[in-house]
């Protein structure tokens, strides 16, 4: 699948993409959350990578982001604001084939 770094994610693997933009207080809480959950789950298949949408303009407007905090799961945007933690665990282990 190609990212925006332009490198191919491995097969099985799921990455988590949080679309944020400088002096936003929610895209902080979101980082936080999305780490916070990927920790939990312990699971090397998963990568994360923050993204801000004024250097990477391109890849944002490609996933249709019209504001931030956002989020994608390989390079599939799903969650248009700041998701509660439970809904993005799901999310992830869907991708993972184990929900």
């Amino acid at each position: 699948m190609e990212t925006a770094m332009g490198k191919d994610t491995e097969v099985g693997t799921v990455l988590v993409e949080v679309l944020t933009a400088s002096g936003c207080s929610r895209c902080q809480r979101t980082k936080t959350l999305a780490k916070a959950v990927i920790s939990e789950l312990r699971d090397v298949r998963i990568q994360y990578r923050e993204i801000n949408v004024v250097e990477e303009i391109d890849y944002a407007v490609q996933l249709g982001v019209m504001r931030t905090p956002a989020i994608a799961i390989n390079s599939e945007l799903v969650f248009l604001a700041s998701p509660a933690a439970t809904r993005l665990r799901q999310a992830i282990l869907d991708r993972l084939g184990e929900s």
